[in-house]
């Protein structure tokens, strides 16, 4: 993992208190969840990246580290070294900035009839249209059968993101939101 790309910040750091968080997870069915037992963290081998990188991203890499793997235990695994795992865990994040539009309802009205003289006549109205931006993070959690070599459990949680998203209580709930589904041993 890129601690590049976990300068994406509190992309990482879902907002589980607001409305507009999605969760969704999916598995392959086939897959015997029953025969696992340990896990590891997923080497994808990457070259470094050559920039520095922020204490913020390290810590929140940290957090979002510990609720993944605090979710794992909690459904009965353990933890192991790399290459004697039976799952491994890989998780990704990103930032997008969205729009969010608001109109108030009112505007031009119209009518038909002899209250306005047989003709249409239009009338103006309250109209107001207001547009905000707002950033929404993303986290890709994938858990990948090491013996097969082949994702068996893929979780994503978006939300739109807050000044204490990249809290570890929000971390925390982020990550135990999509969890809720992963098979328990």
């Amino acid at each position: 993992m890129r601690f590049g790309t976990i300068a994406l910040v509190a992309a990482a750091a879902i907002t589980v208190s607001c409305s507009s968080t999605r969760v969704n997870s999916d598995w392959d069915h086939q897959a015997d969840f029953g025969s696992y037992s340990t896990f590891s963290w997923f080497d994808a081998s990457e070259p470094t990246d050559p920039r520095p990188t922020t204490g913020a991203s390290q810590i929140v890499d940290g957090r979002i580290r510990r609720a993944l793997a605090q979710n794992l235990m909690a459904k009965g695994y353990s933890e192991t070294a790399s290459g004697e795992a039976d799952l491994e865990v890989a998780y990704y994040t990103s930032l997008s900035s969205q729009l969010r539009m608001y109109n108030s309802g009112w505007g031009y009205g119209w009518g038909y009839g002899p209250r306005w003289g047989y003709g249409y006549s239009y009338w103006p109205g309250w109209n107001m249209t207001t547009v905000s931006t707002y950033l929404e993070g993303t986290i890709i959690v994938d858990v990948i059968s090491r013996e097969k070599n082949q994702l068996v459990w893929r979780g994503v949680v978006t939300s739109a993101l807050s000044k204490k998203s990249s809290s570890e209580e929000k971390i925390n709930k982020s990550i135990t939101k999509v969890f809720a589904d992963f098979p328990s041993k």
